[in-house]
């Protein structure tokens, strides 16, 4: 994870939440930056997004592994310490994490759920390079481990880091700092833990998208571009079309069109190439590592 050059992953976060979204991922590959795409496996439109995945081989899948916000891939019956009589998380990101923290019982279904939703990927003859969690669940103390084991178990061969640099975020957007602030400390936190236990898995060094989450547009991306460290970056984003009455179940403050025209923009794609930057996806990552 040393490189002196510059690389950078961009990465559609939420693909098969919705057709909306669906429509904007591929778009954003086809026609933009957009190398990888993290595909919700409980998502209500996952199968339409994997249907799509096949039509587009060059796009590099990862599972979006969810435990909060989203519903299960396995019924209710088996996962009932995860999920309520519909199969749906809980949305308190935070009641959710200490649940999961002092549960072994919660813990042991946690690991069947996530199986099952790399399962349903690999079922759909889609194979998935890497790894990351919705709210980035998947760097939660309880939840890494078992991330680890199946990411062996499956021969899934990446991870997503999620250590973003607080004062590069703020100097470009200073709305919502506090919020901003005890993200970046949580995850700066969390994601030491990971590196000291990190194992066989590749990962990026870099990670934006977490604190300006929902706000990744052409102004914030090209004052950003300039602005990364050497070695491998993901910004990653939460791009969907724009459809009326079809918005996916997201924060108010997020645009997610401003993020697809971010991700198609000539200007963005102009500022990464004047720069020297290096497109690349966690199947590349991968590939030149081994």
């Amino acid at each position: 994870m040393g490189s002196t050059t510059y690389q950078v992953i961009f990465t559609g976060d939420d693909f098969g939440l919705s057709p909306v979204v669906n429509t904007a991922v591929i778009r954003a590959h086809r026609e933009g930056l957009l190398t990888c795409a993290s595909l919700m496996a409980g998502g209500p439109a996952w199968q339409q997004a994997a249907a799509l995945a096949r039509e587009c081989p060059e796009l590099c899948l990862g599972v979006h592994l969810t435990l909060i916000q989203g519903q299960s891939v396995l019924p209710p019956r088996q996962i009932p310490q995860l999920v309520d009589s519909q199969g749906n998380f809980p949305h308190n990101p935070v009641v959710a994490g200490l649940c999961y923290f002092f549960s072994h019982q919660r813990q042991e279904q946690m690991a069947a759920e996530l199986a099952a939703q790399i399962e349903r990927l690999l079922d759909a003859g889609l194979q998935p390079w890497f790894l990351n969690g919705h709210l980035n669940i998947h760097l939660h103390p309880a939840v890494w481990p078992r991330v680890q084991r199946l990411a062996k178990q499956y021969g899934i061969p990446a991870i997503r880091l999620a250590r973003e640099n607080l004062q590069v975020t703020l100097s470009l957007d200073r709305r919502r700092p506090f919020a901003k602030t005890a993200h970046a400390l949580i995850f700066a936190w969390l994601t030491r833990r990971a590196v000291a236990d990190l194992g066989p898995l590749q990962a990026n060094d870099h990670v934006f998208g977490l604190l300006n989450d929902g706000a990744m547009d052409e102004a914030f991306l090209l004052g950003l571009l300039p602005r990364l460290a050497p070695g491998v970056t993901e910004i990653y984003c939460h791009p969907a079309a724009a459809a009326a009455g079809t918005r996916p179940p997201w924060p108010p403050h997020y645009r997610p069109e401003a993020e697809l025209a971010a991700l198609t923009s000539p200007q963005v794609a102009a500022r990464l190439q004047s720069l020297g930057y290096r497109l690349i996806s966690f199947r590349d990552l991968v590939k030149k590592r081994r």
